[in-house]
């Protein structure tokens, strides 16, 4: 069996599931191959028909966004759906741009991609609901997105939250759906004694208003540097309006962090209320103010809620939990 990964670049985190999908598969003795096209693509993916898969191929496996451009005879197509841009949910968080671009060019490439698939897959319950409700070709397979607990794990801070600020951490696009815009007014509730580090993420770099007890660190590309940042927090903050996953706060966990996050789309089918984080209502600066000063007076609750995350991710988002779905998915689809 061979799995080919045609991708256009996006600077996103399907990129990042496309890379870990291929090595994790490798490590199991499955063939992968992934093909990278340049983002331009994006606009005009019917460029890409006529690109001969790898030699062995026996299984195509795309993003929803373009994988219609990857569908050959005789090899079985999964397309997986990461976010669902036309969720009504999402409309009021895109600029004037994706709403051009999602409309006159991506909702005609995303239904031919799923009219194309032999099987569809999402990355969790809401996006699977959500596609379903705007496009009722079949209903999509959920398999989670996971994590190699062996690379994000736990670290050794050196010292407690009591004898410096809290340190929080955000990790993804300066983005509206991110909640980026959040940032600072949440920052500001909390003063002096908290510290929010914060990424540039995958795409293309935006300033956003910061406080003094703002500090950016630029984007990340290294996944040791990524672990670092999350190992040396105490909690992270995942402001978002709108995620078809959550997967840094999923990261988080794994390293034994509370997640601070809306309770908003899917991110409650990775964050637990009240067990490995706390979920406040989407925009509610003065409830995400709380929680962070919750978690920063209670040091007790704050090892509590980190323990917990990091069994969370172990049990049900581990490698070892996930990759054997896919290994399942791809042997039924065999030729």
């Amino acid at each position: 069996m061979k799995v080919w990964f045609p991708a256009i670049q996006g600077s996103s985190g399907t990129d990042v599931f496309t890379r870990r999908l291929s090595h994790a598969l490798e490590r199991r003795g499955i063939a992968t191959e992934i093909t990278w096209f340049a983002p331009s693509f994006q606009l005009a993916p019917n460029f890409l028909r006529t690109v001969r898969p790898p030699g062995g191929t026996t299984v195509t496996h795309a993003n929803s966004w373009n994988a219609f451009a990857f569908q050959r005879p005789g090899t079985p197509l999964v397309v997986t759906e990461h976010l669902n841009v036309f969720d009504p949910l999402y409309h009021p968080h895109k600029s004037l741009a994706q709403r051009i671009y999602h409309e006159f060019f991506l909702r005609r490439f995303v239904l031919a991609s799923l009219r194309n698939a032999s099987v569809i897959t999402a990355v969790s319950h809401f996006t699977a609901s959500s596609l379903g409700n705007i496009w009722p070709i079949r209903p999509a397979q959920v398999i989670h997105n996971w994590i190699d607990i062996q690379t994000f794990r736990p670290g050794n801070q050196e010292s407690r939250p009591g004898q410096r600020p809290f340190q929080l951490l955000f990790v993804g696009n300066l983005s509206r759906r991110k909640g980026a815009d959040l940032l600072a007014p949440i920052m500001s509730e909390l003063g002096p004694y908290f510290q929010l580090r914060f990424t540039a993420g995958l795409g293309r770099s935006k300033a956003i208003p910061t406080e003094t007890n703002m500090i950016p660190i630029g984007r990340i590309t290294e996944e040791s540097v990524l672990v670092g940042a999350y190992q040396q927090c105490d909690a992270v903050l995942a402001p978002s309006r709108f995620e078809g996953f959550g997967l840094s706060a999923l990261e988080a966990m794994a390293c034994g962090k509370p997640v601070i996050a809306s309770h908003s789309s899917s991110l409650p089918e990775v964050v637990e209320d009240g067990v490995t984080g706390i979920l406040c209502p989407i925009d509610d600066i003065p409830a995400f103010a709380a929680a962070c000063r919750k978690l920063a007076e209670n040091p007790d609750l704050l090892h509590k809620y980190g323990e917990a995350a990091r069994g969370r991710a172990e049990e049900l988002f581990s490698e070892e939990a996930i990759l054997p779905q896919y290994v399942a998915l791809y042997e039924n689809l065999k030729p």
